[in-house]
């Protein structure tokens, strides 16, 4: 399942019966959202920022294996020679998509089938997720409670199971790199004033 999420945990947009084995940026490529967010349709509304003289509007967070796009933010790639702006960009991105991982953790720990391998046919597989998924929609707008054991058992599954892969971007453009740019000076400016700089 490749799905998006917000601040509250909840699922806004999910692809569920690609199979494991293929690669994040191909299944996002062939998706409602991707065809949306190329056509500048993904949020309703004038949203934009002017960020440092760049216009930025609303932002999705990918992880390294997505492609960096004007309305998809992913880190800057890690080489021995990356600066500190650019690492402290991938720290404040990488806290920011904390929520996606507990997002997925609340919902693995309510619905533990999906700890494990699920063996059932693709079919079944598909409708079990896209149900769970809704009924773990209902349990967060209801505030239900989560189990402090549920997450922990989710957690060193995750560890087991942490395969990252990284991909060239695609599809880069000259719009994509300067509002990570803009962003990044404006993290910068912000992070020295307030925090310090260089996250690790």
């Amino acid at each position: 399942m490749q799905a998006v999420v917000d601040s509250n945990y909840l699922f806004r947009d999910m692809v569920i019966g690609w199979p494991g084995s293929v690669h994040d940026a191909r299944i996002l490529s062939n998706s409602h959202l991707y065809r949306l967010g190329n056509e500048g349709k993904l949020f309703v509304g004038n949203l934009s920022e002017n960020i440092n003289g760049t216009l930025v509007n609303p932002l999705i967070l990918g992880d390294p294996a997505y492609p960096l796009l004007p309305w998809l933010m992913k880190p800057y790639q890690h080489s021995p020679d990356i600066t500190a702006s650019h690492k402290y960009f991938n720290y404040r991105l990488s806290r920011a998509r904390m929520t996606v991982e507990n997002t997925f953790g609340r919902w693995k720990g309510r619905f533990r089938r999906f700890l494990k391998k699920v063996d059932m046919n693709v079919t079944n597989v598909c409708i079990t997720v896209a149900a769970s998924c809704i009924l773990h929609y209902l349990c967060e707008i209801s505030h239900e409670e989560i189990v402090d054991e549920w997450l922990i058992d989710v957690h060193a599954s995750a560890a087991a199971d942490n395969d990252e892969y990284l991909v060239q971007d695609l599809l880069v453009t000259p719009d994509s790199s300067d509002i990570r740019d803009a962003l990044t000076d404006y993290f910068m400016s912000d992070g020295e004033a307030n925090m310090g700089c260089g996250g690790s």
